[in-house]
């Protein structure tokens, strides 16, 4: 799939954290494989990201407030407890959404 118009849609498993599924929603909108991405940690800490949407959090009413957005590659990421929205940064018509 080259750069995709409709969402792409992915089942959250608690057993993989959201890093990793930021990794494959901006692999899948690039159409590339995950290896061929720049590092995610050059672009936020993947062990924040982690611990800030960890979905055994202790309060998990605190998580439905938190929201992220950030820049990976060409795509704008926004993370929340509920999905992953990936967007193409500025012109782009690609963008990608990932439940989790």
């Amino acid at each position: 799939m080259s750069s995709t118009d409709s969402p792409v849609k992915y089942t959250y498993s608690e057993d993989v954290p959201v890093s990793q599924t930021v990794i494959a929603a901006v692999a899948e909108a690039a159409n590339r494989d995950p290896i061929e991405l720049d590092p995610l940690y050059e672009y936020i800490d993947p062990d924040a990201l982690n611990t800030l949407f960890h979905p055994h959090s202790s309060d998990d009413a605190d998580q439905d407030d938190v929201y992220l957005e950030f820049t990976y590659t060409t795509y704008r990421v926004a993370v929340t407890a509920n999905y992953v929205h990936v967007s193409q940064v500025e012109g782009s018509e690609s963008s990608s959404t990932v439940d989790l």
